[in-house]
């Protein structure tokens, strides 16, 4: 199985995200809740820390319905 990219897993975490996930990203990575909520609504790029633990947080989540 092939991994997942960097726009794959921001795909992967906006399907799955829930409130406080901006909160405890921030914590976890060191970076601002703003900058992250500017890469979930795409103004900026996503790079592979803040990927790769967007998709640790919500890897386990079932996807939420439309």
């Amino acid at each position: 199985m092939r991994r997942l990219n960097r726009t794959e897993k921001l795909a992967f975490y906006n399907a799955r995200k829930r409130n406080g996930d901006t909160k405890r990203l921030a914590e976890t990575t060191g970076f601002t809740t703003r900058f992250i909520n500017y890469v979930v609504r795409g103004e900026r790029n996503v790079n592979d820390t803040l990927a790769n633990a967007m998709y640790n947080i919500s890897r386990r989540r079932q996807m939420a319905n439309a």
